[in-house]
This record gives structure tokens, C-alpha cells and sequence, in this order.
């Protein structure tokens, strides 16, 4: 293994773990809500708060499918994206 793939492989496994569990729990909430009309009186997945003591700062049920985890997912995966090719050796990182 190369020396420059080495220094990937903690960055992978951090930001991929990170990736597959938004997408376990945004296809878990489409099904979920898809089976319940999407009514989103019932709270469903993990919880996204601030501060965790203080309701006024958690996302309510529809915040959460419709922005908080979309944009968890977009997010971990735009940052896995660089770090697999860079794996690949599909693009080299410069160091000067």
C-alpha cells in the first residue's frame, strides 16, 4: 500500500461510517413515513438538537425528513467522494 493511501484510510472510515448511517436513517424515515401517509405527527429516527434538554432547539419530525437529513446525506457524501477517489488513485493529492 502506497504511503499516501495510508494516510486515507482513517479519513475513510470515519467520514464513510458517518455516510452510510445518514443514508440507513433517510431511507428508514422515507419508509416510514411513506407507510404512515407522511404524517408527521409521529417522530421517527435519531434526534437532531442543539442543545438536547431544551425543546425549542430540536428539529421537529417534518424539519428533520425534509431538511436536517437530506442535507446530513448531501454532506457526508460530497465528503466521502474526494477521499474513495483519492483511495482509487483516480486524483492525487499535491504536497509541496
Amino acid at each position: 500500500m502506497a504511503a499516501e493511501a495510508r494516510f486515507w484510510i482513517l479519513p475513510f472510515c470515519l467520514v464513510g461510517g458517518a455516510c452510510a448511517w445518514s443514508w440507513y436513517w433517510y431511507i428508514r424515515s422515507i419508509i416510514f413515513y411513506y407507510k404512515n401517509g407522511f404524517d408527521f405527527s409521529e417522530d421517527f429516527g435519531p434526534s437532531f438538537s442543539e442543545f438536547p434538554d431544551d425543546e425549542r432547539f430540536t428539529a421537529k419530525p417534518k424539519e428533520k425528513f425534509l431538511i436536517a437529513l437530506p442535507v446530513f446525506v448531501i454532506v457526508t457524501t460530497v465528503n466521502l467522494i474526494p477521499i474513495t477517489l483519492a483511495l482509487l488513485g483516480i486524483i492525487k493529492p499535491t504536497h509541496n
